[in-house]
């Protein structure tokens, strides 16, 4: 198994500036050897959690250079599907700004899609951020088909409406069946509506194969949106030439199963070709050959994609703007926000605070987007809405002690089961302790809130993000608790972000600062969930 982290990606383009530097590299991908004779060669194009447009990681990334690639192997291979393994639609950069009086929630993204020439995608968990409706919209805006076999409407007893379970195409005389599945816990950790049924994914994946199979299908090919863990346990419950899965943000190839699994870095940083040597005769698979083809400054942008965003130029030249500064650099990783109190965490929530006059903040860690470390300097729009890109409201409860307390045990209920929840707190106006090999429940140690230890009797004004005030994330504590107007201008929390860094107060502190103490043994390996937990 192979897994490419960040620094490897950094490794893989010094090497490239290398190769450049020596006169060497071009900017088309290597073309493949020709297919055995008697084999018909499928070709497979895969991108995943790609949540904006323009290019990431310094120049890394970018749908119009994955477009100008795509049409490369387009030219060089007759038989081929481009797919898309989920979350796309949130939490984008874009999706929150208003173009002609109305938030885009994904919209933007779907007329990428349209222009990049995407012909699959399976639902993500994040399609489901802005609520049922939104999606059907967007849905119905897509040129491509959505899959989802155990995504199903109970009030219509059929499949979410618009969302085909699986498909059908015939390449090169092969017929190739395609069957998407996404997360159980999406219903959990989204807007999805009370409607809205996520099955098990192991039983939906038995039923659409057998119904491939039966249809004709010759090679099945599984498009996913789970957690490395649950993709190999798709491959031991049903069988399938390959699996490509989004969801983890980290490219994989992983044969350990016996089923190649195969997964992208989020953002379009590479583009995947898997490549599906079948015989002609029999179709059996002969061979099958995974590559990440990089999308890298020295790829040209497509021009036809480029025209067809042309209608959200402006919205990339406002994304550009200068909204404030950081006097240091903010920690935004994901392996640390989401496990540890980190100096962004602590900011965001101490603006929070600060601007709902509040006792104290809590903030989800699953909030804060960005997965990266964020320089001292100037900052844009682009970055706080990275920061910060989901849809919510900025509330005030009003919470008793023992509540509160019981807020923080669930924010750290996963933190030895789970290497990065999602539902851990970042805090302000608080200190606590917690040991992570305790039971969950009873992690929490001791906590302090104003520097003197709570009284689960009293009463706390708790500033928060609406997400969490509706129970979600497994805050259900917090539903139903009394509000009291947040005193700000909009109750929005990139207002309020955004205010920080112009005016400088409060002021980010350059580490943290001691509010979030762990006990505890262990670091948990990265496919080490039990249970498994959505990281995204």
């Amino acid at each position: 198994m192979t897994k490419k982290t960040a620094l490897a990606r950094r490794e893989a383009l010094l090497a490239l500036a290398a190769v450049l530097a020596s006169g060497c590299a071009t900017s088309a991908p290597s073309p493949t050897p020709a297919p055995p004779s008697g084999t018909v060669r499928l070709t497979l194009l895969h991108l995943a959690d790609v949540y904006q447009v323009q290019a990431v990681e310094e120049g890394r990334g970018g749908m119009a250079r994955a477009a100008t690639l795509r049409k490369q192997v387009l030219r060089e291979s007759p038989h081929v599907l481009t797919l898309m393994g989920g979350d796309t639609l949130s939490p984008s950069v874009e999706s929150l700004v208003e173009v002609d009086g109305k938030a885009l929630k994904g919209r933007h993204m779907v007329d990428a899609w349209n222009a990049f020439g995407l012909d699959y995608a399976v639902l993500g968990n994040h399609e489901f951020d802005f609520g049922d409706d939104v999606l059907r919209e967007r849905i119905r805006e897509s040129r491509f088909t959505w899959l989802g076999a155990n995504v199903r409407d109970t009030k219509s007893g059929g499949l979410f409406a618009g969302v085909q379970a699986s498909a059908i195409r015939e390449l090169g005389g092969i017929k190739l069946g395609l069957f998407g599945v996404v997360l159980q816990e999406t219903k959990a950790t989204t807007k999805a509506g009370k409607d809205t049924l996520f099955g098990d994914v192991c039983e939906a994946a038995r039923g659409e194969v057998a119904k491939l199979r039966e249809a004709g299908a010759q090679v099945v090919v599984a498009l996913t949106h789970l957690t490395a863990d649950q993709d190999r346990a798709l491959t031991r419950c049903v069988k399938v030439d390959a699996v490509l899965g989004g969801h983890d943000h980290e490219a994989l190839e992983d044969r350990s199963t016996g089923t190649p699994i195969f997964k992208v870095a989020a953002d379009a940083v590479d583009l995947g070709r898997l490549t599906l040597d079948v015989d002609a005769a029999t179709a059996a698979v002969r061979q099958v050959t995974w590559q990440t083809l990089p999308v890298t400054r020295q790829v040209p942008e497509d021009a036809a994609f480029n025209a067809a965003m042309q209608p959200y130029a402006a919205l990339f030249n406002q994304l550009s703007e200068h909204v404030g500064r950081s006097p240091v650099a903010l920690e935004a990783r994901a392996a640390l926000v989401r496990t540890q109190e980190t100096n962004l965490g602590s900011f965001v929530a101490d603006a929070f605070r600060a601007a709902a006059r509040a006792d104290v903040a809590l903030v989800n860690a699953g909030a804060l987007r960005a997965d990266a470390l964020l320089p001292a300097g100037g900052v844009t729009r682009r970055d706080l809405h990275a920061i910060l890109p989901y849809a919510d409201e900025l509330v005030v409860l009003e919470v008793k002690g023992d509540t509160l307390r019981a807020a923080l045990e669930n924010g750290v209920s996963l933190s030895r089961e789970d290497s990065r929840p999602g539902r851990f707190p970042q805090v302000s106006g608080l200190e606590f302790t917690f040991d992570s090999d305790r039971p969950a429940g009873q992690r929490v140690l001791g906590v302090k809130v104003g520097g003197r230890p709570l009284d689960k009797a009293a009463t706390y004004r708790l500033a928060t993000l609406s997400f969490l005030a509706s129970g979600k994330d497994g805050y259900d504590m917090l539903r139903n608790q009394p509000s009291t107007p947040a005193r700000v201008t909009g109750n929005s929390p990139l207002d309020v972000l955004a205010e920080a860094f112009r005016t400088g107060t409060p002021s980010p502190h350059a580490q943290a600062d001691g509010r979030i103490s762990r006990r505890g043994t262990g670091a948990l390996a990265p496919d080490a969930r039990q249970p498994p937990a959505p990281l995204k």
